[in-house]
């Protein structure tokens, strides 16, 4: 008898594991929920609501019983025999409504453009000449879930979106990274992946003028408060608020897996390569049983000397 719990996935039967949520039901069986604050390995927070769907559960009598409103799939559980639409008139609808808030406090002069492929960071935008924050000058640009996100949503905007940017200042005091909270989103996957993954704490979401940003909860800088830089912060950002400060701007032009060479404990790695052939950035492999996407600073910032011409390449 399968301990497996049975339920209907825009039309298509599929089998879930019990107690998991509808998004992982769905990404198990190659199926997309669009979701910017959930992030696997983490609790569920069902903050951003892109990934709300609906749902119905059977009754004792026959029939169906919907779920109250336009539940997150990422904190609703399946149950068997559950059905669930997950690309509804009326959810897409709320979708694109919570999308339009949340990007009109982020640059988005690119996100809605049809050309956004064909543009270079040196190129005046013809359509907004003014606009000198694009998504072609985000250091986070070909790997952005933010835009990504947008475009699975086809946003057709009518009209302009008023930016009503934040005007905060790029906080670069701290030794690995930059932190450009004008690009933050507030998914707080940061902030969990500090507290529930590493057990640090080190940052907190925090009151600027009546708006949360990120931050020290004393306002201090992660070198006063118990930061251990490995860098859980940068790997779970779906945005450039957070990234790595060296090689900040390069792009990957392919991915290699290796084996950290500083201790014995064999965590893995992907390595992103730019097309010189340099090390850019290090991020820890989820699925390693070593590391299980964790790092030390050393795993993820210290692995510059890789670059160097004139290492020991023989004993």
């Amino acid at each position: 008898m399968s301990d497996k719990v049975n339920l209907t996935i825009d039309g298509v039967e599929v089998q879930a594991e019990p107690g998991s949520m509808i998004i992982q039901a769905a990404m198990d069986n190659g199926m997309y929920i669009p979701y910017l604050c959930y992030y696997p390995g983490m609790k569920p927070y069902g903050a951003c609501r892109m990934c709300v769907v609906k749902a119905e559960s059977p009754t004792p009598d026959g029939t169906y019983r919907a779920l109250p409103g336009s539940p997150a799939s990422c904190t609703t559980p399946v149950s068997e025999g559950m059905r669930v639409e997950t690309n509804s008139e009326d959810t897409v609808g709320l979708r694109k409504g919570i999308m339009e808030l949340l990007i009109s406090e982020h640059p988005h002069g690119c996100l809605n453009c049809h050309r956004i492929d064909l543009c270079g960071p040196t190129d005046v935008c013809l359509r907004h000449v003014s606009v000198n924050d694009r998504c072609v000058t985000c250091p986070k640009n070909e790997r952005c879930e933010l835009k990504d996100t947008v475009r699975y949503m086809e946003m057709e905007l009518t009209t302009p979106l008023t930016y009503n940017n934040r005007h905060l200042p790029l906080e670069v005091k701290d030794p690995f990274w930059d932190m450009d909270m004008n690009l933050c989103i507030v998914c707080s996957r940061c902030v969990r992946a500090c507290d529930e993954v590493r057990g640090d704490s080190a940052i907190t979401l925090k009151d600027r003028s009546g708006r949360s940003i990120i931050g020290t909860a004393a306002g201090t800088s992660l070198l006063e408060s118990g930061c251990e830089f490995c860098g859980a912060c940068i790997d779970v950002c779906p945005t450039g608020a957070i990234v790595e400060r060296e090689y900040k701007w390069d792009k990957a032009v392919e991915q290699v897996s290796t084996t950290c060479p500083h201790c014995p404990v064999g965590c893995q790695l992907d390595l992103d390569v730019n097309k010189r052939n340099k090390v850019v950035r290090s991020i820890p492999n989820r699925q390693a049983e070593a590391n299980m996407g964790m790092a030390c600073f050393k795993g993820k910032f210290g692995l510059d000397f890789v670059n160097k011409k004139n290492k020991l390449k023989k004993p």
